[in-house]
């Protein structure tokens, strides 16, 4: 079979732009394996390695615990494992006076180079209390780029992961806008069933936040996601980085009882190659 000059130079064109695609690391954000993590953090990196993750995400209630000793250690176990931490889940006090500094110690350990925070500024008068004004989250967004000199230092960036709170309107202004126009936020983790489910529009955000999307979270909200359309937008404009599945709920909010966190992770991750192609 012989072809033609036109088809031969159209093959390879297609070849080499197929050999240039990167594939986009699968991550696995601690919540989805919290209790495995807590009863034997060794056992269960070895366990998510196994599975196919490229990365692990850990949580402030977690590695912020650990001694820089400690943390070298799970390096160690991260290596072992073929695993990688790109990003950690942090609270308020990782941006906070020496917070910020023994949290950049620990990321950098861990080989992660991006804090994430994970909340906003929380009801006024505590839990059960209305939400925080317009003025609080203002406050909230100066508070993280307050940190920024020192994370600037240790060459890392600053991001925030958001739930649905962040997209619904307050005194005129949705919070998330508040945040996106702080410059300093430059590795939003967007988690699209949260987003959708506070009214927000995924495929917009990333439009309006292009290289500014580090990480998609992976979950959906009454079926309403259209994963090709997101997908596209981030892997096109948004910057994207990594994919992270949270929690056990994976790809919707479907309640799960019972059963080895374990499995429901592996499903998920063969569940999310499905959905992604």
């Amino acid at each position: 079979m012989t072809i033609s000059r036109r088809e031969f130079v159209s093959l390879a064109a297609s070849a080499a732009v197929l050999k240039g695609q990167k594939r986009i690391p699968i991550g696995l954000q601690q919540t989805a394996v919290g209790k495995n993590i807590h009863d034997d953090l060794e056992e269960t990196i070895r366990a998510v390695g196994k599975m196919g993750y490229d990365i692990i995400e850990f949580s402030a209630s977690t590695f912020m615990s650990w001694t820089p000793a400690r943390a070298r250690e799970v390096r160690a176990m991260l290596d072992g494992a073929g695993l990688r931490c790109r990003s950690t889940h942090n609270e308020i006090a990782s941006f906070t006076g020496d917070g910020t500094e023994k949290a950049i110690e620990l990321n950098s350990i861990l080989g992660s180079n991006t804090l994430v925070s994970v909340r906003g500024p929380g009801p006024v008068g505590g839990r059960g209390g209305p939400p925080a004004g317009l003025d609080a989250w203002k406050a909230f967004s100066d508070q993280l780029s307050a940190a920024m000199p020192k994370i600037r230092a240790a060459k890392m960036t600053l991001g925030f992961h958001n739930h649905e709170i962040e997209f619904q309107p307050l005194e005129g202004t949705r919070p998330i806008d508040v945040l996106t126009a702080n410059r300093d936020i430059t590795s939003f983790h967007l988690n699209v069933g949260l987003c959708l489910k506070g009214g927000g529009d995924p495929v917009g955000f990333m439009k309006r936040c292009p290289h500014r999307v580090q990480s998609l979270l992976i979950q959906d909200y009454q079926h309403r996601a259209n994963w090709k359309e997101i997908f596209a937008a981030a892997e096109a404009r948004a910057g994207l980085q990594f994919y992270l599945i949270q929690r056990t709920d994976g790809l919707s909010f479907v309640e799960r009882q019972g059963g080895d966190l374990l499995q429901f992770a592996q499903q998920d991750l063969a569940d999310f190659r499905k959905l992604h192609g």
